[in-house]
């Protein structure tokens, strides 16, 4: 009995000490390719790109996105959505990054209306173990719709329409 209890407080302090230290997910000047809902609801195709930096913590990231909707059988508001964002890092770990962001862009929506929209957001992106290369990411946000045409106006809702927005991107 005291050579099992003596053999496993040795093996466990040993075991303990052998683990890995966690290194956050190195994104840097790495490109993906994806698809989110979270600047708009129309589902848009997305290009990321992170910025070169000296730490791996740092993944400051670049967002170019872009949707239609031809067919509106779920008479979703937003007809055509272009825009972009930058996404800063808040907290980084081995697969997972908490980022906060902001972003802005056009839309068109159905009635023929043109908005310019701002949008401030909150969100993470995942990565699970043996899919290291695909990023899943859910936000939440607010959008700020300032309307162009047929008259200004000012319109306030949550991104995507709903209560969460997701998206997912290939890094490669």
């Amino acid at each position: 009995m005291r050579t099992r209890l003596l053999a496993l407080s040795i093996l466990i302090p040993l075991a303990l000490l052998s683990v890995g230290t966690a290194d956050a997910k190195d994104l840097r000047g790495r490109l993906a390719f994806g698809f989110n809902n979270q600047l708009s609801p129309v589902t848009s195709a997305s290009i990321k790109f992170t910025l070169p930096a000296k730490q791996a913590t740092v993944n400051i990231q670049l967002q170019a996105i872009a949707g239609l909707a031809i067919y509106n059988a779920r008479n979703i508001n937003d007809q055509f959505f272009a825009g972009f964002r930058m996404l800063f890092p808040i907290i980084a770990e081995d697969n997972l990054n908490v980022y906060v962001g902001g972003g802005g862009g056009y839309a068109g929506f159905q009635d023929a209306s043109r908005a310019i929209r701002l949008q401030p957001v909150a969100g993470i992106e995942f990565f699970f173990f043996g899919l290291e290369n695909v990023g899943f990411s859910t936000e939440f946000g607010v959008n700020v719709d300032i309307g162009l045409s047929p008259t200004v106006a000012v319109d306030v809702s949550t991104s995507a329409g709903s209560f969460a927005a997701v998206g997912i991107h290939y890094y490669f």
